[in-house]
């Protein structure tokens, strides 16, 4: 069954968020998981894209933007890392980091959910309506201050 997991930040700051979401993609990445990135529209994919090329000069975490897919081919088992505004595009990775305002409405496509709340009023009351829900589909729930 998939885990769903609930990080809220103490922050309000949209970066310091996205930032989060960049080191937990390195880390499941890292751990041999291919993992989705979600967010609200494509100007906000291209802007994490962007992010994931510069937040930590010391590394590098291979991704891409989930419309650009089909040139994004894993290369020598290097698990992908995609951006993108929809669930449908993350057809065969395992890990959803979920920076949208909706829950994942295709839950079960992934061994474990992500979802990275701030202290802003609007993201924490997004975030409760997405608890709820996948509480209600019957779903393991962590949550995590930070």
């Amino acid at each position: 069954m998939t885990q769903v997991n609930f990080y809220t930040l103490s922050s309000e700051d949209e970066q310091s968020r996205w930032q989060f979401a960049c080191r937990l993609a390195e880390k499941a990445a890292g751990l041999g998981h291919s993992v989705f990135l979600q967010v609200e529209h494509d100007d906000a994919a291209r802007q994490l894209d962007s992010l994931l090329w510069e937040y930590r000069p010391s590394s590098f975490l291979p991704h891409g933007l989930a419309t650009d897919r089909d040139s994004n081919i894993q290369h020598a088992g290097t698990p992908a890392v995609l951006v993108g505004t929809s669930t449908q595009d993350a057809t065969g990775l395992d890990i959803l980091i979920n920076l949208s305002s909706e829950p994942c409405v295709e839950p079960d496509k992934f061994q474990k959910i992500n979802e990275i709340l701030s202290a802003d009023p609007e993201i924490l009351a997004a975030g409760r309506v997405s608890y709820r829900s996948y509480q209600n589909l019957g779903y393991a729930l962590e949550t995590h201050k930070l």
